[in-house]
């Protein structure tokens, strides 16, 4: 993406965040220079090359987030978002909290250029719908199209620890969103085992996905 089509981006900000302007900036400048690192290593540079969001808004307050993603989504009013949502991508609109909201809610997602790393996230889950050529009915369970997202993004690199083959099997048979640190860790230990990362994502729509996960992780003990 250049220079120019990333500054011509509209940046939506509340009046008391007016003054931050070029550092968020910045912070979008980081999350698609991230972005298209990635992309261009893995031979999907061309992917990346048309952008991924027409507008951006940060939001100083949660709740005003949490309202304008709910009608993004078309959901209810009334509907209540986890605390720790504070970023999406929907309708090409990105969204976000604050810095200092998204590390207060979300205190373990504290690290080196969290924030960077946050926005790179969802423009990373947009990267996996393409790759799939939209299918995004494709892209497998939570833990699989949020790890590989943390995965593009780095997030939780530094601390990064494989799991057993026991917290790997309990993390397939989850039904509810759990730790995101979990989720980077597994991808990462899949990513690191698998032949092709075209083809590991390629798998969450073959009736054996699971079995082909379980087959890799045999294969590296």
């Amino acid at each position: 993406m250049t220079e120019r089509s990333l500054a011509d981006t509209p940046l939506l900000l509340p009046p008391e965040l007016a003054k931050r302007q070029k550092e968020f900036c910045e912070y979008l400048h980081s999350a698609r220079d991230r972005l298209d690192k990635f992309a261009s290593s893995n031979g999907w540079g061309y992917l990346a090359d048309k952008s991924f969001v027409d507008s951006w808004e940060v939001f100083a307050e949660k709740p005003a987030f949490d309202q304008r993603l709910c009608a993004l989504l078309e959901l209810p009013k009334e509907t209540t978002l986890p605390a720790t949502f504070s970023a999406a991508l929907e309708r090409r609109v990105l969204l976000s909290v604050t810095p200092e909201i998204y590390q207060k809610n979300y205190p373990q997602g504290h690290e080196p250029e969290a924030y960077a790393k946050l926005l790179c996230h969802e423009m990373a889950h947009r990267l996996h719908i393409r790759i799939l050529d939209g299918n995004e009915e494709a892209m497998g369970p939570t833990w699989f199209y949020e790890g590989f997202a943390l995965f593009v993004a780095s997030q939780f690199s530094d601390s990064y620890q494989p799991l057993s083959r026991e917290e790997l099997q309990n993390l397939f048979s989850e039904q509810e969103r759990g730790d995101y640190r979990r989720y980077a860790a597994a991808f990462r230990q899949l990513a690191g085992i698998a032949g092709s990362l075209t083809d590991l994502l390629a798998w969450p729509e073959k009736p054996d996905f699971i079995k082909r996960i379980e087959a890799l992780i045999e294969t590296a003990d």
